[in-house]
């Protein structure tokens, strides 16, 4: 043969044989990936975009039940641990899933304040498990608080009104002997009175709790709303034989205004001094003193009283607490002065806090964030308007308080309301 002819033949060979070898491994490449999908599938994108984007914890499984999906949520927060992840009786509700495509939810236990997660365990196409879990626990706070509020608001209703029915009845069956009726008729308007204040004091707890929206916001001169309170409670003062005392600069602080709502913000300082004067001794001081600092209005209420213990001062502002063990309602006062002022002035951005001594007397400090403006030429305007609407919302918190009687000295109570 020639050799020419030999080489030629043996070349073509040569390429025939890594073709085919090429083609059989790029067959078996294909094969292995396929099987490889077949085995661990891919995510669907609109899947994986989709719980990207949730505020929900979101871990994907497949039908193996190994991760291979975490969403920046789970990443970050670890509503279920490894171990809640790997446990049996899970991992049995998650198979069920898998092979019966009926989704499974888990709800919170109420009776169990450590269980506050809800899970939902669910199928994608067949191939894949969606855990979503959520934590309730903030949720489950608030419902409880929210409970609890109706449970107090009913029980302090309660009394009052069971109150006014029987000595309505008193009055009705001793309508021959005067003397009797005018005790029953002064217990009648004590309770009534008592009943007034309870409602109108939750009235302005929801209004304290409910969102500052803009357009409930006006210009408040600070100066002048505390000024104004301070001269309404002037013959409460008297009363008690106590005695108001002012310290500001009103050079320095007659420009201080706050956007908020009146109202609100003249009843947290009223609240804070009526309790100053009730909790004062004959002959005592109530000092307000008000104080611009930078970019905020602080003002102080301190009196001379008795003092508050250190274990009732993390709670005094809550609602409906009081200081004096038994709770008495005998002597008046809601448990809710100091709640409604805590709530406003966080509602406006600000806060109050308490600084007390048995037997040397409590301050309190509102502490108010100014409004603040470059443009000086609106100043004067932004003033009248504050001072305008300090006055209105003082004659109607003035008007509010003259519907009932003034307290006597039968109305003091040993703790703050």
């Amino acid at each position: 043969m020639d050799p020419t002819l030999l080489v030629l033949a043996a070349t073509a060979l040569g390429v025939l044989i890594g073709v085919g070898t090429t083609l059989a491994i790029a067959g078996a490449r294909a094969a292995g990936v396929r099987r490889s999908k077949e085995m661990r599938p891919e995510l669907p994108e609109v899947a994986t975009a989709i719980l990207d984007e949730v505020d929900t914890f979101a871990v994907v499984l497949d039908s193996s039940l190994a991760p291979v999906y975490v969403n920046p949520v789970a990443r970050q927060e670890r509503h279920l641990s490894d171990d809640e992840l790997q446990d049996r009786d899970f991992l049995a509700r998650v198979r069920r899933v898998m092979s019966s495509g009926i989704p499974d939810t888990h709800d919170p236990d109420p009776a169990d304040p450590a269980d506050t997660v809800r899970i939902h365990i669910m199928r994608l196409q067949q191939r894949f498990v969606v855990i979503l879990a959520e934590d309730l626990g903030e949720e489950q706070r608030v419902n409880a608080m929210r409970r609890d509020f109706i449970a107090n608001v009913s029980h302090e209703l309660k009394t009052p009104i069971a109150a006014i029915g029987l000595l309505s009845e008193a009055v009705q069956e001793a309508a021959d002997e005067p003397a009797l009726v005018r005790d029953f008729a002064k217990s009648l308007v004590k309770e009534s009175r008592r009943l007034g204040e309870l409602s109108r004091d939750i009235i302005q707890l929801s209004e304290a709790q409910s969102t500052l929206r803009p357009e409930d916001r006006e210009s408040v001169s600070l100066r002048d709303l505390v000024r104004a309170e301070v001269e309404n409670h002037r013959a409460f003062a008297e009363q008690h034989r106590v005695e108001l005392v002012v310290t500001a600069d009103d050079a320095k602080d007659r420009d201080a205004v706050i956007l908020g709502r009146p109202a609100s913000l003249s009843s947290a300082v009223a609240n804070l001094l009526s309790n100053a004067i009730r909790h004062s001794p004959d002959g005592g001081r109530v000092g307000v003193g008000m104080e611009r600092e930078k970019n905020r209005f602080v003002v102080t209420v301190t009196d001379q009283g008795e003092g508050i213990q250190p274990e009732h001062l993390p709670r005094i502002f809550e609602r409906f607490y009081r200081v004096d063990g038994a709770r008495t309602r005998v002597d008046g006062g809601t448990g809710l002065g100091l709640s409604i002022a805590r709530h406003t002035m966080r509602a406006h951005g600000g806060d109050v806090d308490v600084w007390s001594q048995p037997g040397v007397g409590s301050s309190f400090t509102l502490t108010f964030p100014l409004h603040l403006t470059n443009d000086q030429s609106k100043s004067a305007k932004r003033v009248k308007k504050a001072k305008r609407a300090v006055k209105t919302a003082v004659r109607a918190n003035q008007t509010a308080r003259s519907l009932a009687p003034a307290p006597t000295e039968s109305d003091h109570q040993k703790g703050p309301q």
